[in-house]
């Protein structure tokens, strides 16, 4: 078409306007599915766990260009204050397992060497039971006889200490009706 009848002129007139109109509807359109999209973004990152931390308190959708700076505003300058806090807390939990790590250790180094005075005493006891069985037999006894004293001064604290706890009935309470005075 040549556009030089005058059918020919209307013809691409209507078409002109049936384009128009299309892309009328489709950038409406376009302006709604990217405000539902905004919307949906914007309820994802109101709705996520660091929400608060990364001051996303509004309840109205800001429109897709807001969104857009908003989201780059967090990714620069909070996400990364977020990250160090984060992983501020990793370090000083790592220290902290480090720090019982090292009591268990040294813990263990402690029963390690206890056991080993253990074992070297023990040791010591029966080389002397061998060399010198009389030193031993005197030694055993006396062993013996402190720890005879020893339960024999318990049993009397114990005895004293039941002694001094006598029966104390509870103190006596008033019942009946008050007497006005």
């Amino acid at each position: 078409m040549a556009g030089t009848s005058r059918k020919e002129h209307t013809q691409l007139t209507k078409q002109a306007e049936t384009d128009r109109a299309a892309g009328y509807r489709e950038a409406a359109e376009a302006r709604g599915a990217a405000g539902r999209a905004a919307a949906d973004a914007w309820e994802t990152v109101r709705d996520g766990p660091y929400a608060s931390i990364l001051g996303v308190t509004e309840h109205r959708v800001p429109d897709v260009d807001t969104v857009a700076a908003r989201l780059a505003e967090m990714r620069h300058t909070k996400v990364p204050a977020r990250a160090q806090q984060k992983d501020a807390g990793d370090q000083k939990r790592i220290a902290r397992f480090n720090a019982t790590a090292s009591k268990s250790r040294e813990a263990a180094s402690m029963y390690r060497a206890v056991a080993d005075d253990a074992r070297t005493k023990k040791a010591l006891r029966q080389r002397i039971a061998q060399q010198h069985p009389e030193l031993h037999r005197a030694e055993t006894r006396a062993r013996a006889e402190v720890q005879q004293a020893q339960q024999a001064q318990q049993a009397q604290t114990t005895r004293i200490e039941q002694q001094n706890r006598r029966y104390q009935p509870p103190a006596p309470s008033r019942s009946g009706p008050k007497r006005g005075r």
